[in-house]
């Protein structure tokens, strides 16, 4: 019942039984009205008094978790007016889908109510933890007061993550026909030229035959590739994605990319992320869980809102200094987009598609395009399963 209705029922009532008393001069009648003022005086007093002294103490912890991961909080309520409560109502708002820590109880006075609430964070998002409503009153529940307290805390939910090692490339890179495996960081230097040796240079960068003909110390220089060890392509383009919610491509494709990305990561390689969607997100080479970190607070928040196509994402040839491995991940059916990888390999460039267009259930098939490994997936496939839980 609304409040103005209730008002306004409390209100007629006692029109009416001073009407009565009026009419009929009876002493009964104007007993029961004036016991019914000092009845309101009294609740309106007890709704006041009883409802300023409640405090809430929640437990729960923000932060950043992952679809499919429990959350458990504790929540306590104290009052710490000497008049009891009769009744309290408590109303998380907390827009988390899936979790509800509301509860209605009453509490004496000086006493408290503690209880533990738990859900399971079922979509990706950002949520605010918060604020909480606490509605109490008399009684008779004439009256009723409504406060808002706590801080809202933000909660970050991630994608899905699963284990994604047995679909990438080991990590490359090239110069000639000449090629390295394993971390970039460990990857040789390439030697560019002969010059004038300086007291820094380390012993082992004398070059000795140039030292011997010109006689002067003369030293190598080198030159590291540059760009990220692995370079990540999302399909964000609105028209190429079906399904709804978690059975969804959309979902399925940033959990690839969210799986991809950590893995990467935890290589000790460095990553980079493109994507098609409206505002063309783009993220620059760089490694470590700071990095990390912004990418998977973006993927937890994306959605398909591109009108480009894929091929406006992927990258053109640029000589020696291009991303060592490629992996793209889309829905879309086979188009131009795959014939700008069939057409830009340079350097050694190794690319992978991870194509979400399996039917429902199939298990993972590898296909050989070339220099492009093509893995074809189902949204929801049992063989990609969940690794350790995001902290």
């Amino acid at each position: 019942m609304s409040r103005a209705l209730r008002g306004l029922l409390v209100g007629g009532g006692l029109a009416v039984l001073f009407f009565f008393a009026y009419i009929t001069a009876i002493r009964l009648a104007f007993m029961l009205a004036y016991f019914s003022i000092l009845l309101l005086l009294v609740c309106w007093t007890w709704a006041r008094v009883a409802g300023r002294g409640l405090k809430v103490t929640r437990g729960g912890q923000e932060g950043a978790y992952e679809v499919g991961q429990e959350f458990r909080e504790k929540m306590e309520v104290s009052n710490a007016s000497i008049v009891g409560v009769p009744w309290v109502i408590v109303e998380d708002r907390a827009g988390i889908p899936g979790y509800e820590a509301s509860r209605v109880f009453s509490l004496p006075g000086r006493g408290s109510r503690r209880w533990t609430s738990q859900g399971r964070f079922t979509e990706r998002g950002r949520y605010s933890l918060g604020p909480i409503r606490l509605t109490t009153g008399d009684p008779f529940g004439f009256f009723q007061r409504t406060r808002v307290v706590g801080v809202p805390a933000v909660i970050t939910v991630y994608p899905r993550l699963v284990d994604v090692m047995d679909l990438l490339p080991g990590s490359s890179h090239s110069s000639g026909d000449s090629r390295v495996f394993g971390r970039f960081s460990d990857s040789p230097p390439d030697a560019l030229g002969i010059r004038e040796h300086d007291p820094s240079d380390g012993f082992n960068r004398i070059h000795w035959p140039s030292t011997a003909r010109l006689g002067r110390p003369m030293s190598r220089s080198f030159e590291r590739y540059e760009g990220a060890d692995t370079l990540v392509v999302l399909d964000l383009a609105v028209s190429v994605h079906r399904g709804r919610e978690q059975n969804s491509t959309l979902e399925h494709c940033v959990s690839l990319a969210a799986s991809v990305t950590m893995a990467v990561v935890q290589r000790g390689q460095s990553v980079s992320v493109r994507c098609n969607d409206a505002g063309g997100t783009s993220f620059l080479a760089g490694a470590g869980p700071i990095h990390l970190r912004h990418i998977l607070d973006f993927l937890s928040v994306a959605q398909a809102t591109g009108t480009r196509s894929l091929s406006s994402a992927l990258p053109g040839s640029t000589g020696r200094h291009s991303q060592q491995s490629l992996v793209v991940i889309t829905p879309a059916p086979a188009g131009g987009w795959v014939d700008v990888l069939a057409g830009g390999r340079d350097g050694g460039r190794r690319t992978t598609v991870l194509h979400v267009g399996a039917a429902a259930g199939d298990r993972p098939r590898l296909l050989t395009m070339g220099h492009v490994s093509w893995w074809e997936l189902a949204t929801g496939s049992q063989d990609l399963v969940p690794v350790r839980r995001a902290s």
